[in-house]
C-alpha cells in the first residue's frame, strides 16, 4: 500500500500538490496557497534536473533569471521562500517525513537578496495632503474609504470585507470590527466619523451586506449587487487620484503614495503620539513578538526637523493639531474634520466662509438653471399664455 502511495506522488505536479496540502492543513488561507503554488510551479518550469542533484550555482542561475526579469528584491525573495521551504520537505524525505522546519537545504543557504536602498520614502499622509487627496475622490466611496483606512491604518483587504454590522458604536465610539490574518480586533473611528455615518445612512439596512459594495457604486444590478469591491477597484482609485494630486504639484513626481502607505502613516502617528510597541502591535493587528511598530513607525528627515525646531524653541508640540475642540458645544473631533460631529458648527471661521462661499455658489447655478427653464417656456407660444408668462 505505500508503494502504492509513492507510485501516485511520484510526478514533479503531484509533490507540489502533496507539499501545498501539507501546507493547507496547518491553516494557511488559499491567498498564501496561491501564492506557494506560483512560486512553486514558476521554479519547476524552470529545473531541468532532479531535485537532489540541485547545488548552489544552479540555484544562483535561478536567482539571476528573475534579477533580468527586472523584479525587486523584495518581489525576488518573496518567490524565493515558497521554494526553499519546498526544497527542504522533498530533499529531506518528502511524503515520507520531509522537514517542515528547520535549516534549508545545502544548495539554497547561503542565497541572500540585497534589499533595494530606497532613495526617497514613502509619503507621509499630513491632514493637509489627506484634504487634498479627499478633494480628488469622486464618489462619497472613494472618500469614506481612504479616511477610514487613514483613521485606522488597517489592511487594504481588511477594510474591504467589513460589513455593515460590523460598524456600530460601543461605550467608547464609533467602532469596526476586523478579521484580520491575525485574527480579530477592534479599531475605534475618530476623523472618519461624519463621512462614515452620512455613508451608511444612505446605504440599505441589511447588515448582512458589504461595506463598500458594487451596489453603492451602481456597477452591478440585480442578485449580485451585493459583490465586494475588488482590491484592484481601490489600488484604481488611489492610482488616479496620486496622478491628478502629481498633475497639480501637490505631490513631486517622485512620490510614492499608494493605499498602503496609508498603513504606514497610521503607525508612524501612534508612535508619535508615544504608544508602545506592544500597544502599536494590537491595534495595527501585528503579533505580540512583531517588530513591524518599530519598522513602521522609523524616524524620518521630517521628524528629526520638528525634534530639533521643539528643542530649540520654534516650534511646540501644541502646535502640532492632533484634534479641533468645538467653539459651541465643545466636543472633540478629529484633526480633518471641518464640522462638528455633534452640533455641525463650523470648527474655524474660514470653514464657515468656505461653506458660505459654496452655498453661494449653488445658489447662483440654480438661479441660472431656473432663468434657462424659464427661456425654453417662454419659446413655447402656449406654455407661455397658460403661465401668463412673456414670449419670448
Amino acid at each position: 500500500m505505500q508503494v502504492n502511495r509513492n507510485q501516485s506522488v511520484e510526478s514533479a505536479q503531484a509533490l507540489v500538490d502533496a507539499f501545498l496540502s501539507i501546507k493547507r492543513s496547518k491553516g494557511l488561507t488559499e491567498g498564501t496557497i496561491g501564492h506557494y503554488r506560483n512560486a512553486i510551479n514558476a521554479f519547476e518550469d524552470w529545473r531541468s534536473i532532479p531535485h537532489d542533484e540541485l547545488n548552489q550555482l544552479d540555484m544562483v542561475g535561478y536567482v539571476n533569471e528573475l534579477r533580468e526579469s527586472k523584479l525587486n528584491p523584495t518581489t525576488i525573495e518573496m518567490r524565493l521562500q515558497p521554494v526553499k521551504q519546498f526544497l527542504r520537505w522533498i530533499l529531506s524525505g518528502g511524503i515520507q517525513g520531509g522537514r517542515l522546519k528547520g535549516a534549508h537545504a545545502a544548495c539554497v543557504t547561503d542565497l541572500e537578496i540585497k534589499k533595494r536602498v530606497r532613495t526617497k520614502p514613502p509619503v507621509y499622509i499630513t491632514p493637509e495632503i489627506l484634504e487634498e487627496f479627499l478633494g480628488e475622490c469622486h464618489t462619497l466611496q472613494q472618500k469614506v474609504y481612504f479616511t477610514m483606512v487613514y483613521d485606522t491604518g488597517a489592511r487594504l483587504s481588511e477594510v474591504l470585507n467589513l460589513k455593515i454590522k460590523e460598524v456600530y458604536r460601543d461605550e467608547n465610539g464609533l467602532c469596526i470590527e476586523v478579521n484580520g490574518k491575525t485574527g480579530y480586533r477592534k479599531n475605534w473611528l475618530h476623523e472618519s466619523i461624519p463621512l462614515v455615518m452620512s455613508y451608511i445612512n444612505s446605504m440599505t439596512s441589511q447588515p448582512d451586506n458589504w461595506l463598500f459594495n458594487s451596489m453603492v457604486n451602481g456597477t452591478s444590478n440585480g442578485p449580485k449587487s451585493n459583490t465586494r469591491l475588488t482590491t484592484a477597484a481601490v489600488d484604481s482609485w488611489c492610482y488616479r487620484i496620486v496622478k491628478r494630486l502629481k498633475l497639480r504639484g501637490i505631490l513631486q513626481d517622485s512620490d510614492k503614495l499608494t493605499v498602503h502607505t496609508f498603513r504606514h502613516t497610521k503607525a508612524r502617528n501612534l508612535k508619535r503620539l508615544k504608544w508602545s510597541n506592544d500597544e502599536i502591535n494590537v491595534w495595527m493587528g501585528w503579533t505580540k513578538t512583531s517588530n513591524m511598530a518599530t519598522y513602521y513607525g522609523q524616524a524620518r528627515e521630517e521628524d528629526i526637523v520638528h525634534r530639533f525646531r521643539e528643542d530649540t524653541g520654534r516650534e511646540s508640540h501644541d502646535e502640532i493639531e492632533e484634534h479641533r475642540t468645538c467653539p459651541v458645544c465643545q466636543a472633540v473631533n478629529g484633526a480633518i474634520s471641518k464640522f462638528c460631529n455633534d452640533c455641525g458648527n463650523a470648527l474655524r471661521p474660514e470653514f464657515a466662509a468656505r461653506r458660505d462661499q459654496q452655498h453661494s455658489i449653488k445658489v447662483q447655478a440654480e438661479l441660472h438653471q431656473a432663468r434657462q427653464l424659464i427661456k425654453q417656456i417662454q419659446s413655447s407660444k402656449f406654455l407661455s399664455e397658460q403661465l401668463g408668462l412673456e414670449t419670448a
